[in-house]
């Protein structure tokens, strides 16, 4: 695989590692590093580095006996959880589409890591003004209702083992600050099975989101719904909680949870 044309940046290595990687898992045979060095053309010192670091990162695993490569957990974890990704968007993007008409707002589509709330997919609202994000976007860690319902359906510990690491930012005069207080929200979001956000991320933006559970009981992502303050009013964000809860309970059906 070569660099894009007009890319304007490109890394070798990282290229000559995928071409490692896609050889080993073409080939009917277990491959050692003389043979991917002629196969692929490129010079055994540099396979030589680049088995060993994808060895080291679990992409790759090595017979002891042979010493020649198959893939390893880590590429296949990575696959699965984009095949899963996949699955999951198929599945509750109708429910959005659904739920984006009834309120006239933007539906998302997110999962949680270790750093943000990550947008999966999006159902935009019909309206000419209206709340929107690209899929792909970030949004930091204790914006708005998304990030509660993820950290709600955490158990005491891991929640507070969380709020020690992290200040609760001030995003708006609106927004938690004291742990004390975003704990009790969590509850609150636990007991009601929802959350909101009423100006608390932008001002000006309200939201409701609701948990996606997998199986085991594992929140596997969520659902929430988007809207500027003067259309998205409480009494229609509690009518928007009870519908995206319902969504959520086929979604997840759908998915086996």
């Amino acid at each position: 695989m070569n660099p894009r044309e007009g890319s304007g940046y490109s890394a070798p290595i990282v290229y000559k590692a995928f071409a490692v990687l896609q050889q080993v898992a073409g080939s009917p045979s277990q491959l050692g590093i003389s043979d991917l060095a002629r196969q692929l053309n490129i010079n055994k010192s540099t396979v030589f580095g680049i088995t060993q670091a994808l060895l080291d990162l679990g992409m790759m695993q090595q017979d002891e006996a042979s010493k020649k490569f198959r893939l390893g957990p880590a590429l296949i974890q990575l696959g699965n959880q984009s095949m899963s990704e996949i699955s999951l968007k198929s599945v509750a993007f109708p429910f959005m589409e659904k739920l984006c008409h009834q309120f006239e707002e933007t539906v998302f589509l997110g999962r949680m890591d270790e750093e943000n709330v990550i947008i999966l997919a999006k159902a935009d609202s019909p309206v000419e003004l209206k709340i929107t994000a690209p899929e792909g976007a970030r949004i930091p860690f204790f914006a708005g209702a998304a990030a509660k319902t993820f950290l709600a359906f955490q158990d005491e510990q891991a929640q507070k083992k969380v709020l020690a690491k992290r200040e609760l930012p001030k995003f708006t005069e609106n927004s938690i600050t004291t742990k004390e207080d975003y704990l009790a929200q969590l509850n609150q979001v636990y007991r009601e099975g929802f959350a909101t956000d009423y100006e608390e991320y932008i001002k000006g933006v309200n939201a409701v989101s609701v948990p996606l559970v997998g199986s085991a009981g594992r929140i596997i992502g969520a659902l929430w719904i988007v809207g500027f303050s003067s259309s998205f009013s409480q009494a229609k964000m509690l009518k928007a909680a009870t519908a995206a809860k319902q969504a959520a309970r086929e979604i997840s059906a759908a998915l086996g949870g």
